[in-house]
């Protein structure tokens, strides 16, 4: 929970929390799983489409204009796909946010309704909502960014490095 004054603080057992919390996400496995698999499309589709400039500029030096309208065709259609599958990842990601939110919500609603009134007598007004709020938002805005992010930057560092180890290894030592 968020300290006094609006500094984060560290949860008291990392690890139980952390366990919650993929608790809480595997009720979307199926929908975070499809956001890996489409945060990996667009992103191999991007480098795809960088790489794609090389054969683009390769027709035009050779003279070769229907070649070189294939591939820009192709090199549209590439990130057309990439795209697509970057609007499929947010949606999803939308959707499995939305979802692991209200569990947590849920179950927070049935914790503080089991609470004893002393508790509620020993907190300011507000101050427990506030907690709660803002966790809770915490964790939406997690998901919500963060989650594909992380994906899609293993994706462009290792696809990235891969093509440049194509292109010219020396370089890609230097």
């Amino acid at each position: 929970m968020a300290a006094r004054g609006g500094a984060p603080s560290r949860p008291r057992d990392l690890r139980h929390t952390l366990r919650a919390l993929l608790a809480y996400m595997g009720h979307a496995r199926v929908q975070l799983l499809a956001v890996a698999v489409l945060v990996t499309a667009s992103g191999l589709a991007a480098l795809l489409g960088t790489y794609m400039i090389k054969p683009v500029v390769n027709a035009v030096g050779a003279g070769d204009y229907q070649g070189f309208v294939r591939l820009v065709i192709l090199t549209a259609a590439i990130y057309a796909l990439g795209s697509l599958a970057a609007w499929g990842y947010t949606q999803t990601m939308v959707r499995a946010a939305q979802r692991v939110v209200y569990d947590i919500r849920r179950d927070l609603l049935a914790h503080i309704e089991s609470l004893p009134l002393s508790f509620f007598d020993r907190m300011r007004n507000g101050d427990i909502m506030s907690y709660f709020t803002t966790d809770v938002d915490t964790i939406s805005e997690a998901l919500n960014n963060r989650f594909a992010n992380a994906v899609q930057a293993l994706i462009q560092t290792v696809g990235t490095f891969t093509l440049l180890g194509v292109l010219d290894w020396r370089l890609t030592l230097i």
